[in-house]
C-alpha cells in the first residue's frame, strides 16, 4: 500500500485540481480532530491523577471517557486512511483516462499527416523550391507543427474537415478526403452486434379453390345464372 503523504504545497506549474484541494482539506480536518481528541484525553488523565493524590472522588467516569475518546480516535484514523486510498484511486483512474486521450491525439495526428498527403497527391505545391525532394508526408507534418492544431480540433472536428483546412493552408484543394478516424471505425465495428440469422417467414394460408365454396354452400341455395 503507497504511503506517500499527499503534498498540501503542489507545484505552481500543476493546475488546481479540486479533488486534491478538497482532500487535503479534509485530511487536515480529521488530523485536527484527531489533536484536540488527545488533548483532552491527556488533560482528563492530569485531572484524574490530581483527584486520586488527593483523595477526592472522581468528577467523571475516568475509564469511559478513556475508551470513548480512543475510539473516536480509531475511527478518525480509519476515516483518514479510506480518504487518502479513494484520492489515490481517482487519481490513478484520471492519470490513466488522459494517457489514453494523449495516446488517441497522438494516432489521429500521424493520420492527418498521412491522409493529408494523400489528399495533396503526387504533385508538390508552387513555390516548392528544395523541399521537392522531401517524402510526401513532409509537408503535411511540418504544417502540422507549424499551425499547431488545437487537441479539442482533433476531439472534436471530424478528420474531413482537418485535412481540408490544412489543404488550405497550403494552397492546394483536396483531392480525395479520407472517411472517418481509424478508432471511430475500430470501435463501431467491434460494438456492432453480430447478425441473427432470419426466421422462415410462416408459410400464407391456401386460398379455398372454387369446389370448396361450393361444398361449403347450404343446400337449395344455387347461384343465380339469370
Amino acid at each position: 500500500m503507497d504511503s506517500a503523504p499527499i503534498d498540501a504545497t503542489p507545484a505552481d506549474s500543476q493546475p488546481l485540481d479540486p479533488d486534491r484541494e478538497w482532500t487535503v482539506w479534509a485530511l487536515g480536518t480529521l488530523r485536527e480532530l484527531v489533536d484536540i481528541d488527545m488533548r483532552t484525553a491527556r488533560r482528563l488523565e492530569g485531572q484524574h491523577i490530581v483527584a486520586g493524590n488527593r483523595f477526592e472522588p472522581p468528577v467523571i467516569d475516568f475509564a469511559l471517557s478513556q475508551a470513548r475518546i480512543a475510539r473516536a480516535v480509531r475511527l478518525t484514523i480509519a476515516m483518514t486512511e479510506r480518504i487518502r486510498e479513494a484520492y489515490r484511486a481517482r487519481k490513478a483512474e484520471a492519470e490513466k483516462v488522459a494517457a489514453e486521450v494523449a495516446e488517441r491525439r497522438q494516432r489521429r495526428r500521424a493520420q492527418v499527416a498521412r491522409a493529408v498527403a494523400e489528399a495533396l497527391g503526387p504533385e508538390r505545391p508552387a513555390g516548392d523550391g528544395a523541399k521537392g525532394a522531401e517524402s510526401p508526408a513532409a509537408a503535411p507534418r511540418e504544417s502540422l507543427t507549424e499551425t499547431e492544431v488545437l487537441d479539442v480540433e482533433l476531439d472534436t472536428l471530424p478528420i474531413d474537415e482537418i485535412v481540408r483546412r490544412i489543404c488550405r493552408r497550403l494552397g492546394r484543394e483536396p483531392h480525395r478526403l479520407p472517411q472517418g478516424w481509424d478508432d471511430a471505425v475500430a470501435d463501431d465495428e467491434a460494438a456492432e452486434p453480430l447478425d441473427e440469422p432470419l426466421n422462415d417467414p410462416p408459410p400464407e394460408a391456401a386460398e379455398p379453390s372454387a369446389d370448396a365454396e361450393e361444398a361449403g354452400r347450404p343446400a337449395g341455395k344455387r347461384p343465380d345464372s339469370s
